[in-house]
């Protein structure tokens, strides 16, 4: 197994620690990335002091950013957005509408959302209606509804393609009875 080094961590550092955790890391992490970023020091006793008051600040903020979440989930739950792509005469997309896509949506519409705040179950290439999930965390999370509709040029082809696949449906009328 390979060696692990002991540090502190100064900033919380996501799928690592909290601040004020002290944590084993790989050294080679610690050496070039969390202490030249100023993320981590070394554990020493006026460290702890110091990185304690960072904490008491952090918990702080930490509270605040929670309690004005609950209230975007809040009304989020109501929230339906709509997205306009351009799609082929079948209804698949150009390309897809992604995490950042909603993201910016949700943005222009007040709402303080990022887009790794948004988990896709699939990818949303088609003009329909999907359900995705705004979690910002493991208990605060909500689902929206997102319309992607198409553009005014892609609509008409979708209602022509439409149009010609009905009237090939259609059986043939038998001749009048002379």
């Amino acid at each position: 197994m390979a060696a692990k080094t002991k540090i502190l961590l100064s900033e919380s550092v996501r799928h690592v620690g909290r601040v004020g955790d002290v944590v084993e890391v790989s050294p080679g992490y610690a050496r070039n990335f969390l202490i030249p970023k100023g993320l981590a020091v070394e554990p020493t006793p006026g460290n702890l002091k110091k990185v304690e008051v960072r904490k008491q600040e952090v918990i702080k903020q930490e509270k605040e950013l929670r309690a004005k979440q609950e209230g975007i989930i809040k009304k989020l739950s109501t929230v339906e957005v709509t997205l306009e792509r351009r799609a082929n005469e079948q209804g698949h997309l150009f390309g897809s509408v992604g995490a950042n896509d909603i993201a910016h949506a949700l943005v222009a519409m007040g709402y303080e959302v990022e887009a790794s705040d948004i988990n896709l179950s699939s990818k949303l290439d088609k003009i329909e209606k999907y359900t995705v999930e705004v979690k910002f965390a493991q208990d605060l999370s909500t689902d929206i509804k997102v319309w992607v509709a198409p553009d005014a040029e892609s609509k008409a082809a979708i209602e022509t393609y439409a149009k010609a696949k009905a009237e090939a449906a259609k059986p043939a009328e038998p001749a009048a009875a002379e």
